[in-house]
């Protein structure tokens, strides 16, 4: 992080020709800055496929049926409105090393009350059949989350520069381009790894421990920006 920082001071004190076109005429600072927060979330999916095996694709379809109205039953029971189970097509494989037919299909179900996950949850783990669990957590504040993040980068990227710039006894001028993401051009110009970057993405785990499908997880919010001032 400090070789970053040095080269962009470097480069924002040097003229630069014609020829780098991706790259301003005038002197200027780049800088990247992130803001992050973790959030507790207030809703949540959790996916999983129905799957059977047989020798005779009519009887493996059937098992998948049963199992389809089983789980229906299940989430009336706990609460969950008909339209927050999305039940996908089922799909048909033949399997030569078992000379088995294997009959899947997949299953979303959407939870709004996170108080009912775990009674939600833990019924489906117990059933035969249901495999491929996977949980994924949001929040219905995302938006304003998000734009409270942009404002701490931002502000993290006006710091950055102004300490740069004071360090060679200049001052931090206008803006004059921003990016809500890493600028891949100007990297590659000041030989940058775009490695350097922080990871971005939203959290979703897949639950190899079962166990752990019972947890409701903290959601680990980030903003990146990427900054370029003139320099006065």
């Amino acid at each position: 992080m400090f070789r970053k920082a040095v080269l962009c001071s470097l480069f924002a004190l040097l003229p630069f020709s014609a020829g780098a076109a991706e790259l301003p005429s005038y002197p200027f600072i780049h800088v990247s800055a992130m803001g992050t927060v973790a959030v507790m979330p207030d809703m949540g999916e959790i996916d999983f496929e129905i799957t059977a095996r047989d020798a005779d694709p009519a009887v493996a379809v059937q098992v998948v049926a049963t199992r389809v109205e089983e789980v229906r039953a299940l989430m009336r029971d706990a609460g969950v409105a008909d339209d927050s189970l999305d039940v996908r097509d089922m799909r048909k494989d033949f399997n030569t090393s078992l000379a088995v037919y294997e009959i899947r299909c997949g299953v979303k179900v959407k939870v709004s009350d996170l108080s009912k996950w775990r009674s939600i949850v833990a019924p489906l783990l117990d059933k035969p059949n249901l495999e491929g669990f996977m949980t994924m957590f949001d929040t219905s504040e995302r938006a304003k989350v998000e734009t409270e993040l942009m404002a701490e980068a931002i502000m993290q990227a006006r710091r950055k520069a102004d300490a740069i710039a004071a360090g060679f006894g200049r001052k931090v001028g206008a803006v004059s381009g921003v990016s809500n993401s890493e600028l891949k051009n100007m990297t590659r110009a000041m030989n940058l790894s775009p490695s350097d970057y922080y990871q971005r993405g939203t959290d979703r785990r897949a639950g190899s421990d079962r166990t752990e499908l019972l947890m409701v997880n903290l959601l680990k919010l980030a903003q990146p920006v990427d900054v370029l001032f003139r320099i006065k």
